[in-house]
């Protein structure tokens, strides 16, 4: 094994090194293709672009709290985003750590095309952006904020979704399709093979404010209930 300090790895840090990783790291992603490659098949009869958009922020010496600002001193962010149909980058920028990565979506929302499928976790959630792909016709799969709220519209009155209910009621490799309608933000289907794909009961989805009522079900239950967010 060999000791290396963090100072010592930095100053290995030289162009060339820079191009060794880079070439490591698209071999290794061009290693991952063939076995992908029956997977996107099944994609491709769907969907234009799969686009998987992610962040990760590091810390910077405080020399360049000037330009690249931390939450709590000098750091960096990295946005990427990769398109896993074809295997290109979509989006590469470096930003300062404290930069929203739901700021960061707002602004790339104009690269989406029809029929496109957004990837991303919780941290680029925000409604408008949603509502946004909803409106290009593109499709997203996403977690659901602590804070928001699903609504089902029966018999002319709106009723909080139970989801505890739909998973009792589902079985395994069904889903829960959540999509946009004019009012209140966004509105969901139970869609599975018995059903076709058709729609089912509509429902709304929208911000709590102040105190929260209810349990919010965790990563952990949803996942045994066999729910998938869209």
């Amino acid at each position: 094994m060999i000791a290396l300090s963090n100072e010592g790895l930095n100053q290995r840090f030289t162009p060339r090194a820079v191009a060794f990783l880079k070439e490591v790291f698209f071999t290794l992603l061009m290693h991952q293709r063939p076995s992908l490659s029956s997977i996107t098949e099944t994609y491709r009869a769907c969907f234009t672009r799969l686009r998987i958009l992610d962040s990760t922020s590091f810390l910077l010496p405080a020399d360049y709290g000037e330009d690249y600002q931390g939450s709590v001193s000098s750091g960096a962010k990295i946005q990427f985003e990769y398109e896993l149909l074809s295997g290109t980058c979509l989006q590469l920028c470096v930003q300062q750590a404290n930069d929203s990565d739901a700021r960061f979506a707002y602004h790339t929302q104009h690269t989406i095309l029809p029929n496109d499928l957004c990837i991303r976790d919780l941290g680029f959630f925000s409604l408008a952006t949603l509502a946004e792909i909803d409106a290009r016709g593109a499709y997203y799969i996403t977690r659901l904020r602590s804070d928001i709220k699903v609504y089902i519209k029966q018999d002319g009155e709106w009723h909080e979704w139970d989801w505890e209910s739909i998973g009792r009621g589902g079985s395994r490799g069904s889903g829960t399709r959540v999509y946009r309608t004019p009012t209140p933000v966004c509105s969901a289907s139970d869609f599975s093979p018995s059903h076709g794909g058709r729609m089912g009961k509509t429902a709304g989805v929208r911000a709590e404010k102040g105190k929260k009522k209810g349990k919010a079900l965790s990563r952990q239950t949803l996942e045994q209930k066999n729910i998938t967010s869209y």
